[in-house]
């Protein structure tokens, strides 16, 4: 592994041609991941589960995600390498649960359902998302699914009434225990999967550390040097008394 300078490249954001993402809006995962560091092929065996090598060799569906947080621009960051919270959306409709909800096409403005993974919020590098698709969720959609994973997290006592969420045109099942098996393996493939957008955020703040690590060393050298300076400089002046 070793850090990939070439692609560290820090600018002003009014240079930056890359799209600030929204919450509520839905973008297409980057099938050509960017990571601050270079793998080999034996540590990305190690990093990435199998479901995500198949992603990354363009070997499965493409992806989507809901973002959730906007990043925090920084003039000290580059954009790319911005860490935004998203939810994944999944084009695997039929492991509909209480915990993921189907968001039908014509919400979504795209060709096809996606079932929008409520438990399931990560952070990815803003680099790894390729471009907004179809159309951006409303506000009670948004507030709805947050509200979902919320609940089933204990941060609330209670759901929206179920013709709220009629009227939002959503779909969930709370009648999917005789399917509890089914929807786990398929909750372990999608956190298995997710490594196409944890890994890179991993990396990047291994590179943090080492920045700092580095800066730490070069701080120690400069005041050994300077301390020798000094030594020297005691030194020819005890000489010449």
């Amino acid at each position: 592994m070793h850090v990939n300078f070439g692609k560290l490249i820090f600018f002003k954001k009014q240079k930056c041609n890359i799209l600030t993402p929204k919450p509520g809006e839905i973008w297409k995962v980057n099938g050509s991941i960017t990571s601050p560091l270079n793998f080999l092929s034996r540590e990305q065996q190690n990093l990435y589960s199998s479901l995500a090598r198949n992603f990354l060799a363009g070997n499965s569906p493409p992806r989507y995600v809901m973002i959730v947080k906007e990043p925090e621009l920084s003039e000290n960051i580059a954009e790319e390498w911005l860490i935004v919270y998203v939810m994944l959306l999944s084009v695997e409709t039929d492991f509909v649960s209480n915990i993921d909800l189907l968001i039908p096409a014509k919400i979504s403005g795209l060709d096809r359902d996606l079932l929008a993974e409520t438990w399931h919020i990560i952070p990815t590098l803003a680099c790894n998302l390729l471009q907004p698709v179809g159309k951006r969720l409303s506000r009670q959609i948004y507030d709805y699914l947050l509200t979902v994973r919320d609940y089933h997290n204990g941060l609330v006592s209670q759901l929206p009434a179920m013709r709220e969420i009629q009227h939002l045109g959503l779909t969930d099942d709370n009648s999917y225990s005789g399917n509890k098996q089914k929807i786990q393996n398929f909750h372990q493939a999608e956190q298995d999967w997710s490594d196409v957008l944890t890994v890179p955020v991993a990396a990047y703040y291994t590179y943090l550390k080492s920045i700092k690590f580095t800066q730490a060393i070069l701080n120690e050298a400069l005041q050994l040097e300077q301390d020798l300076q000094s030594d020297k400089n005691l030194r020819f002046y005890g000489f010449n008394k």
